[in-house]
C-alpha cells in the first residue's frame, strides 16, 4: 500500500500512472494520425516523432476521434508556439526546464480560448457524412496555416494573398462557365476577395495609426488619488517638476501628432473607400490621444498642476481642445461618409451600365445629406471624395475594356472593343450630366449650402481618359483602313504595306499601359503615329515619278524632324511648366529705382503659360497640373492684377495732389 504522508511517493506514484496514460494514448494511434505528424512535421520544421511526443503531452486524443469520425467536427486545430512546460499529468518530463517555465511547444488547440503569438497549423474536411480513413485521408483532408509571429492580421492576411494569383488566373469554374451570370458570379466574387484581403490591410494601419504616449514608470500614481494628496505633491518641488517633464513630453508628443495631420496629404489615384479609410484611421488616431487624456494617470497629473497654477495647464488645454476639434471633425465626416458606404461598394463591382446607375444613386444622397445641415465642414471635402469617385470609375472602366486584366487591347475584335470605349465615354457623360443638374439644383435654392466644387478637378482624370479612348479609336480607324493594303495585288503596294506593318508594330508593342491617363507618352506616340500614317498616305498617291519621288524623301525627311521637333518642343514645354512651382510666390508690388515708383510683380510668363495651356487643351494633349491650376485661377488673377494696377494709379494720384509745402512733412508716410 502507498505511503500517503510521503509526497515523494505519490509523486513517483502519479508520474508512473500518467507514463502509463501516455503509453496508452500512444497505442491508439493509427496511420492516420501519422498522416497528420508527417504533414505538420514538415511545415513546421520538425520531425515527426517531435510531433507525435507533443501532440501525446495532450490528455486525450479524443479531438482526433471526433475529426475523423462520421458526423464529427469539420476541423481539428495546432498551435505552435512558445508556451508553459506542461506538469506531470503529460507522461513525460522537459530535461532542462522548470514547470512553468515557457518554451516552444505543439499543442491541441480551442482556437477560441488560444490567444495565438506563433503558428496555427489546421485540418478541415471536406465532407462529414463518412468516417475519415487512411485510404482516403489524403483526399478528403485539406491543410492549412497561418504564421501570427508577426501579428494575426498579418498571418490572416498572407494565408490567404496567395490565393488571389491562383483564383485570377483560373481557367475553369466548373458549373459557372455555362452559367449565363457566370462572368458577373466570378468578377463580384473576385472583387469580394480583393476587398476582404485590403480590409485587413487597413485594419493593420488603423491598428499601426493608434498613438502610444509615452508611458511613466518613475511616478507612483496610488499616492495621487485624492486632493490631499495632490496638493502635498503641489508643495513637493521635485515632483512638480518631474510632473511638469511628463506633461511637457504629451504636449511635445501631441503637437507633432497635430502637425502631420495639416499637412497637405498626397495626390493619389485610389477609389472612394480609402477615402472611409483614412478618416477612420484619422478618428481613431485623435481618440487614442482622447482617451489618454482621460486616464487616472494623466488627470492626476493635469491636477497637481492646476494645483500649483502651472504655465503648462493652458498649453495643455489649448492642446486639448484642438484634439476634441479633430475628433469631432473626424466623426462628423464618417457619419457623413457612412450614409454612402453602400453606394461607394458599388462602384467597385459593376460595369459602365451598371455604374450608370451608381452614379445617379451617389449623386442623389450626398445632394440630400448637403441639403440638409446635418453634419458640419462637409462642403470643403466633396471635392476630394468626388476626385476618388472619378479615380474608381477610370479604373473600373479601365478593367471593362481589358476583361479584367485578361485581354491586351490590341488583340481584341475592333468593333467589340470600340463599343466597350464607347460604354465609357457614356458613363462620362452620365456622370458630368448628373453632377451638374444637381449642383444647378442646389444654387437655385436660396439660404441653403451651396454645392462649391472645381469640375475641372472632379471630372479631370476622366476627361483626359475618354480623349485617350477617341484617339484610340482613331487608331482602330486607321488599322481597319489599311487592312486592305495585305490582301491587296497591286503592283508595288507592298512596300507601302511593310511600312504601314513597322509604324503600327512601333506603337502596339510599347510596354505602357495606354489606357492609363497618367501616362503622357502616349500623347507623343499619337502624335508620332498618326504624322507617320499621313506620309504614306502621301507617298502612295501620284508622287511616284523619279522627280516626285525625290520631292517625297526630302518631305519626309522635313516631316520627320518637324514630329520629332513638335514632340521636343512638347516635352520641354511640359518640364518648363512643372517648374513653376513658385511663380505665384512672389512679392506683389517692386520699387524701380530708377523712377522712384511702385509696379506691379505679376510675372508676363503667367499668362503666356495660360494661353499655351488652352490651346493644349484644345489640341486634346495632356496639360501638367501646374498648367491647369493656372487656368482654374485666371479670372482670379486678372482681377487681382487690374485692382493692384487701380491701387497704385490712386495712391500716385494722391501723392502728386500734395502740394509742395506738405510734401516734406509728409515724406515719411509717404515712404511707407
Amino acid at each position: 500500500m502507498m505511503d500517503t504522508q510521503n509526497p515523494k511517493a505519490n509523486k513517483l506514484g502519479n508520474e508512473a500512472i500518467y507514463k502509463k496514460a501516455r503509453e496508452e494514448r500512444r497505442e491508439l494511434l493509427t496511420p492516420s494520425h501519422k498522416y497528420i505528424f508527417d504533414i505538420l512535421a514538415e511545415r513546421l520544421s520538425l520531425t515527426p516523432s517531435q510531433v507525435e511526443e507533443f501532440v501525446l503531452d495532450s490528455p486525450s486524443l479524443a479531438a482526433f476521434d471526433h475529426f475523423f469520425g462520421a458526423g464529427g467536427c469539420k476541423t481539428i486545430s495546432f498551435v505552435y508556439q512558445e508556451c508553459e512546460v506542461p506538469g506531470i499529468e503529460c507522461g513525460r518530463t522537459y530535461p532542462g526546464q522548470a514547470t512553468g517555465e515557457k518554451v516552444p511547444r505543439l499543442f491541441l488547440a480551442d482556437l477560441a480560448k488560444t490567444c495565438l503569438t506563433g503558428v496555427c497549423c489546421y485540418f478541415m474536411r471536406t465532407r462529414v457524412d463518412v468516417p475519415v480513413t487512411p485510404e482516403k485521408i489524403h483526399e478528403e483532408v485539406c491543410f492549412s496555416m497561418i504564421d501570427a509571429t508577426d501579428g494575426l492580421l498579418k498571418g490572416i492576411r498572407d494565408a490567404y494573398a496567395f490565393l488571389l494569383p491562383v483564383l485570377e488566373t483560373q481557367e475553369s469554374w466548373g458549373a459557372l462557365d455555362q452559367s449565363r451570370h457566370g462572368e458577373k458570379i466570378k468578377k463580384n466574387f473576385l472583387d469580394n476577395y480583393k476587398h476582404f484581403l485590403s480590409s485587413l490591410d487597413d485594419l493593420q494601419v488603423r491598428n499601426d495609426g493608434v498613438v502610444h504616449l509615452s508611458t511613466v514608470s518613475d511616478v507612483d500614481f496610488s499616492k495621487l488619488t485624492c486632493v490631499d494628496e495632490m496638493k502635498a505633491a503641489a508643495a513637493n518641488t521635485a515632483m512638480l517638476q518631474r510632473l511638469e517633464e511628463i506633461l511637457g513630453q504629451w504636449c511635445k508628443e501631441i503637437e507633432e501628432v497635430l502637425t502631420m495631420d495639416d499637412q497637405l496629404r498626397k495626390i493619389d489615384y485610389e477609389g472612394p473607400l480609402s477615402e472611409l479609410e483614412y478618416w477612420k484611421k484619422k478618428y481613431l488616431q485623435f481618440t487614442s490621444i482622447v482617451n489618454h487624456t482621460k486616464s487616472k494617470e494623466c488627470k492626476a497629473i493635469v491636477m497637481v498642476l492646476h494645483i500649483q497654477r502651472s504655465k503648462m495647464i493652458k498649453v495643455w488645454h489649448e492642446l486639448d481642445n484642438r484634439i476634441t476639434d479633430r475628433v469631432n471633425e473626424a466623426k462628423d465626416y464618417l457619419k457623413f461618409l457612412s450614409m454612402l458606404e453602400k453606394v461607394l461598394h458599388a462602384l467597385y463591382n459593376s460595369d459602365p451600365d451598371s455604374l450608370i446607375k451608381s452614379v445617379h444613386s451617389l449623386i442623389g444622397v450626398v445632394e440630400l445629406v448637403h441639403r440638409v445641415p446635418l453634419f458640419r465642414n462637409t462642403n470643403e471635402k466633396i471635392p476630394a471624395l468626388f476626385i476618388k469617385v472619378t479615380n474608381q470609375l477610370v479604373t473600373a472602366c479601365r478593367a471593362h475594356i481589358t476583361d479584367q486584366g485578361k485581354s491586351f487591347i490590341w488583340d481584341q475584335d475592333a468593333e467589340c472593343l470600340i463599343r466597350k470605349m464607347q460604354d465609357c465615354i457614356t458613363l462620362f457623360q452620365e456622370y458630368q450630366s448628373c453632377f451638374q443638374k444637381t449642383r444647378r439644383q442646389v444654387s437655385g435654392n436660396p439660404g441653403k449650402n451651396s454645392f462649391e466644387a472645381s469640375e475641372r478637378q472632379i471630372f479631370g482624370m476622366f476627361e483626359n481618359f475618354c480623349k485617350r479612348l477617341e484617339k484610340i479609336e482613331q487608331i482602330i480607324t486607321v488599322f481597319k483602313t489599311f487592312e486592305s493594303l495585305r490582301k491587296s495585288k497591286i503592283e508595288g503596294i507592298e512596300s507601302f504595306a511593310r511600312q504601314f506593318q513597322n509604324v503600327s508594330l512601333s506603337l502596339t508593342r510599347k510596354q505602357y499601359d495606354m489606357l492609363d491617363p497618367k501616362k503622357t507618352e502616349f500623347e507623343t506616340d499619337f502624335i508620332k503615329f498618326m504624322a507617320e500614317i499621313s506620309l504614306i498616305e502621301e507617298n502612295s498617291n501620284a508622287l511616284s515619278s523619279p522627280e516626285g519621288k525625290k520631292v517625297v524623301k526630302m518631305y519626309n525627311k522635313t516631316a520627320t524632324i518637324l514630329v520629332e521637333f513638335e514632340c521636343l518642343q512638347y516635352q520641354t514645354w511640359i518640364e518648363d511648366v512643372t517648374k513653376l512651382e513658385n511663380i505665384l510666390n512672389h512679392t506683389l508690388l517692386e520699387h524701380q529705382p530708377n523712377t522712384n515708383k511702385f509696379f506691379v510683380n505679376f510675372d508676363p510668363k503667367i499668362n503666356e503659360v495660360i494661353r499655351e495651356a488652352k490651346c493644349l487643351s484644345n489640341m486634346g494633349l495632356e496639360v501638367p497640373k501646374q498648367a491647369l491650376a493656372l487656368l482654374n485661377l485666371e479670372r482670379k488673377l486678372h482681377d487681382d492684377h487690374l485692382r493692384l494696377k487701380t491701387i497704385l494709379e490712386e495712391y500716385e494720384s494722391i501723392c502728386n495732389s500734395i502740394c509742395e509745402d506738405f510734401s516734406s512733412l509728409l515724406a515719411s508716410k509717404k515712404k511707407k
